[in-house]
């Protein structure tokens, strides 16, 4: 005696009765807000940097100043490719001091948009005294996004009223 089963193999994307539906009705999952169609990147122009003053502050600046801008490219603004968005951003601290053989880097920085918003990023890290450039770059680029992804998600909430 054999035995013979047949089926149909589903189809991702596909009703009940196997025929296949756009991908653009496909259901989101609870909570999950369903995103407009790409409507490109706005420009976005860093305004104002205020740095302090610190041993080879010129070359942590450049990085700060690239780390922002492709945190800026990255982000989610919430505006398509015609709007322009400025921001400032203002380093209020960047501390270095050596407890128990670990150098520990502390910094602070404020991003602000136009009308008032604004956002604080802050971070204390600890490394190596031997690896002091490596860490102090490591700490401005965690800042750099902290601040502009704060500052995106502040300007999507803004669009979106």
């Amino acid at each position: 005696m054999s035995l013979c089963l047949a089926f149909a193999p589903r189809v991702a994307g596909a009703d009940e009765d196997g025929a296949p539906r756009d991908p653009k009705d496909a259901p989101i999952a609870p909570g999950v807000e369903k995103r407009a169609p790409y409507q490109g990147r706005p420009q976005v122009r860093l305004d104002q940097l205020v740095f302090p003053e610190v041993d080879g502050g010129a070359a942590l600046e450049r990085h700060f100043r690239r780390t922002l801008s492709q945190a800026a490219r990255k982000a989610d603004w919430g505006a398509g490719s015609g709007a322009k968005i400025e921001y400032r951003v203002t380093v209020e601290a960047l501390d270095l001091r050596l407890e128990d053989g670990v150098l520990r880097v502390r910094c602070t920085a404020l991003g602000r948009l136009p009308k008032g918003k604004s956002a604080r990023s802050h971070i204390e890290f600890g490394g190596a005294p031997s690896e002091r450039p490596a860490l102090l770059r490591r700490v401005l680029e965690i800042v750099a996004r902290g601040v502009v992804t704060r500052l995106a998600a502040l300007e999507r909430e803004r669009r979106r009223r």
